[in-house]
């Protein structure tokens, strides 16, 4: 008697999180993936069930039920330092309706991406912050307060609806050739500023290992706040060092009190209106522990911190210049995907 395939859904596949790991997933034995997002991957992922829909839509609960889903992976996540309205219906009323909807539909298991930044830097946080410290991050950008609030959430709900295991995975600072997080703008910046007189450590984690940890979340059916990092810690004027960049330390009354007109900093042309990561984040501890990543998830990151941040560095030197031409072959091959696969139907017919 054959075992029934599992069934995971993945949202966010035209992301770059939702579409690694549904590509992660794709191969795997046993398993069923279907992608739901309200636009499709580009460029298409071949031989994947996509389905054009948006977390929000009503009838997604008819979907996840007609299609017996077993595990959500939840990456549909809109990222930006000033928070618009659609932002914050998308992030947080989303999410809180995708929750719902999985309940009622008798989904088993949802995977939910966070960061380690909804804990907050502040002066009084210890050594190493453990997943029951409490989420209190008095964040100034978007994303971070957005993600705050969907976590004081599902404290709440996982406790109404213990019949759902629910895996949130707070990752610390990403890195990588496919990695856009607050550290990697501040690492692509032409001047890395610092606060005058400190030098922080900083945990990271690579964007392959962090996709890693996601797909064997899914796998062994995990549960519960995991935070995810990198073995070893690094400091920014490290982190500058190893990236080749310099620093410019400046006064602490200017950080906080010109944040909005920083675009004054050399070398940025008026570009950074906003620290790509807080002056808090660059002063205060904010470091957390990664016990039970190893006892409880079981997982362990392939590269350490350093490794990380030199494969990101290696990256952004060989990123290659795409040409107009370049661009119209990607589409060329994307239709080519589509042919191909439509026509391995019509020959398994003629086979047979």
């Amino acid at each position: 008697m054959t075992t029934p395939e599992r069934v995971v859904a993945v949202t966010g596949v035209s992301g770059r999180w939702g579409r690694a790991v549904a590509e992660a997933l794709l191969p795997m034995t046993g398993l069923r993936v279907l992608a739901i997002d309200a636009h499709p991957p580009q460029p298409r992922i071949r031989g994947l069930d996509f389905i054009k829909a948006d977390i929000r839509n009503p009838l997604l609960v008819d979907l996840l039920r007609a299609e017996q889903v077993d595990t959500v992976v939840h990456l549909a996540w809109r990222e930006r330092q000033r928070r618009r309205e659609a932002d914050f219906e998308s992030n947080v009323l989303g999410t809180m309706q995708l929750l719902g909807v999985c309940v009622d539909a008798g989904v088993e298991q949802v995977v939910l991406r966070s960061t380690t930044a909804v804990y907050g830097a502040r002066p009084e946080n210890p050594v190493y912050i453990d997943e029951t410290f409490p989420v209190a991050a008095r964040s100034s950008y978007a994303c971070v307060r957005d993600m705050v609030e969907v976590e004081k959430f599902l404290a709440e709900f996982a406790a109404e609806f213990p019949e759902l295991r629910i895996a949130v995975l707070r990752f610390a600072n990403v890195v990588g050739a496919d990695a856009d997080s607050p550290f990697t703008r501040l690492l692509r910046l032409p001047v890395i500023p610092s606060l005058l007189g400190f030098d922080p450590l900083l945990q990271l984690i690579d964007f392959e290992d962090a996709v890693a940890a996601l797909v064997h979340s899914v796998l062994t059916r995990a549960g519960g706040v995991i935070n995810v990092a990198a073995n070893e810690v690094v400091s920014l004027y490290q982190a500058a060092g190893i990236a080749g960049k310099p620093v410019l330390p400046i006064l602490h009354l200017a950080a906080y009190w010109t944040l909005p007109a920083a675009g004054a900093l050399p070398g940025t042309r008026g570009a950074l209106r906003y620290w790509p990561l807080e002056p808090d984040y660059l002063r205060y501890p904010w470091t957390a522990s990664t016990q039970r990543m190893h006892d409880d998830l079981g997982f362990e990151p392939v590269w350490t911190a350093r490794q990380a941040l030199e494969r990101f560095v290696q990256a952004q030197r060989i990123a290659p210049y795409v040409t107009p031409r370049e661009a119209e072959t990607y589409a060329d091959d994307d239709l080519a995907i589509v042919i191909e696969d439509r026509q391995q139907p019509l020959a398994a017919a003629q086979e047979s």
